[in-house]
């Protein structure tokens, strides 16, 4: 099989690659991408194509990509294809509906074209499946599922199986990247076990009758957090985060219904809504593997860790895991060293420990303080919000944070590769 192009026919009984990445998902695909540069044979085994209703990381769904992402995205050379479909957040209100803070937070003052940007996830699936079809480096294996783990001292075999013939692949490590339920987690010794929220996410997209202005808005209800972001001409992406009952109920509603309990819930501040698209539910899960590594395996993104959707953050912080994950790599093979070797492992772990802990407890105590109904909880969160908009170093905290630009750099600046 040649690099680069999926498996069609019946493949060699045995290959041999440098790594294996399990999971051709975004997050996986742009791993494959990153490690382009670093001259490093990459299989990618993915069940689903990417054409396929069965495509979960491909479908309708919109992700909120950071400032960050765009610069990364850009590294890999697939942006422009990204943003000829994306939509600008150039705003972002932050409030507490019935409260009487707010927070502002503006490109303006980050000094960037936008603060993140708003696109389905198909077009960066695509976007990336199109960039591994032309890599001599990345031997895609789709549709195929990868069936067992064998891991040794000297490496790790991959058994995988299509509907064209099995095959193993042996490499250096395997990288899980196919999700919160990956089933090859417990044999790679990296299983993270998730608590569920009792909460589940809405997602739609609604029209209104005002111009969004790239404006986005994460709006704290009494049932959870309520985010409107910038999906096209007067159109917001909808992602509700609401009590498990509550969700049930309302993705039963008539159209008209369910907009009234939108409007109800969200106010006015973004016109007035009509025309919801087919709405879907997801559930919410927190918590994160207590180690992404073990013997020639490392899981990332979904994979090792779930955070509330509040704040935009999931997908992005998974993205940097890729974009760590390559810079170790490429260090590793440029010092001659065994890519899967324990040093090269904890190496990225290191890394990756400080902003997944921070950003697994920003969402997480997001959720919690705005979730409490005590009177004096709700004072003081009016107060911090009205705080961070009167204070600027707070904001620009804020900022950061949103704009995934807390941290270490990713891609990394000339001469910093990960150490």
């Amino acid at each position: 099989m040649d690099g680069g192009r999926v498996m069609r026919q019946s493949a060699p009984p045995s290959q041999h690659y440098d790594l294996v990445i399990v999971g051709g998902g975004l997050v996986g695909a742009s791993l494959a991408l990153a490690l382009e540069p670093a001259g490093v044979s990459v299989a990618v085994v993915e069940p689903a194509a990417a054409d396929s209703s069965e495509q979960p990381s491909f479908d309708a769904r919109t992700v909120a990509l950071t400032y960050n992402a765009r610069q990364i995205y850009a590294g890999l050379g697939v942006w422009e294809q990204i943003a000829a479909h994306a939509e600008m957040i150039l705003e972002i209100h932050i409030s507490e509906r019935g409260g009487c803070g707010m927070t502002h937070l503006s490109h303006a003052a980050a000094g960037t074209e936008a603060l993140g940007y708003v696109v389905a996830a198909r077009v960066v699936g695509h976007a990336l499946h199109r960039r591994m079809r032309d890599s001599d480096a990345v031997a895609l294996y789709c549709p195929a599922t990868a069936k067992r783990l064998r891991r040794r001292d000297s490496g790790v075999e991959v058994s995988v199986s299509s509907q064209t013939g099995n095959a193993t692949l042996n490499a250096a490590l395997v990288v899980l990247a196919d999700g919160g339920r990956s089933p090859l987690a417990a044999q790679a010794g990296v299983r993270a076990a998730p608590t569920a929220y009792r909460q589940c996410a809405i997602v739609s997209v609604v029209e209104t009758d005002c111009d969004h202005r790239g404006r986005a808005f994460e709006r704290f209800t009494a049932e959870g957090p309520l985010a409107l972001l910038p999906h096209s001409d007067k159109r917001y992406a909808v992602v509700w985060s609401t009590a498990l009952p509550q969700a049930a109920t309302r993705m039963a509603l008539a159209d008209g219904a369910f907009i009234d309990a939108l409007q109800t819930a969200f106010g006015d501040r973004a016109g007035h809504f009509s025309h919801p698209a087919a709405r879907a539910r997801y559930a919410l899960y927190h918590g994160a593997a207590a180690r992404p590594i073990a013997r020639r395996a490392v899981s990332i993104g979904n994979a090792a860790h779930r955070v509330h959707p509040v704040a935009g953050q999931g997908f992005n912080l998974g993205l940097r895991d890729a974009a760590a994950l390559a810079a170790v790599i490429g260090r590793a093979r440029r010092d001659g060293r065994d890519l899967g070797s324990p040093e090269v492992l904890e190496q990225y772990a290191a890394l990756r420990r400080r902003e997944t802990a921070m950003v697994s407890a920003f969402t997480d105590g997001l959720i919690r303080v705005f979730g409490s109904r005590r009177r004096p909880v709700r004072v003081a969160r009016n107060l911090a919000l009205a705080g961070i908009e009167c204070c600027p170093p707070a904001k620009r905290l804020l900022l950061r944070r949103t704009m995934g630009m807390a941290g270490r750099r990713w891609p990394p600046a000339p001469g910093d590769d990960g150490r």
